[in-house]
């Protein structure tokens, strides 16, 4: 045998192709009743899907992110709105606050006249 031969039976032997193509062989071999498409009955052997099924996988995959890219952007827009909300929450609370010191320091600056008063007319 040439080199050439001999080189190529090594690669195929230590890949596995002699052992997978002996297996699937076997199995067609084997089979009750001869495949109508024996090289699909192989690609099936092997793993591999038609161009049918892929097609079809394909278009349910790109429907399925077209739904996930919709969500995503529903979510977003929750996000924004109460991301905004929270916001105008913030801001509500700040101004909440400042006109609860300033009444406390008005109610302060009212006690503090009339304890002055008080002490006045004492």
């Amino acid at each position: 045998m040439s080199t050439r031969k001999e080189e190529f039976r090594q690669t195929i032997e230590s890949n596995g192709l002699i052992d997978t193509l002996t297996r699937i062989l076997t199995s067609l071999y084997e089979e009750p009743e001869r495949p109508e498409k024996p090289l699909e009955f192989l690609m099936q052997e092997l793993g591999a899907k038609s161009h049918e099924k892929l097609t079809k996988e394909n278009k349910d995959l790109q429907q399925k992110v077209k739904a996930l890219k919709k969500e995503i952007k529903n979510l977003k827009s929750k996000i924004s709105k109460y991301g905004d909300n929270e916001d105008e929450s913030d801001e509500n609370e700040k101004e909440n606050e400042k006109e609860k010191e300033e009444n406390e320091n008005e109610k302060e600056k009212e006690e503090s006249e009339e304890d002055e008063e008080k002490e006045k007319e004492n």
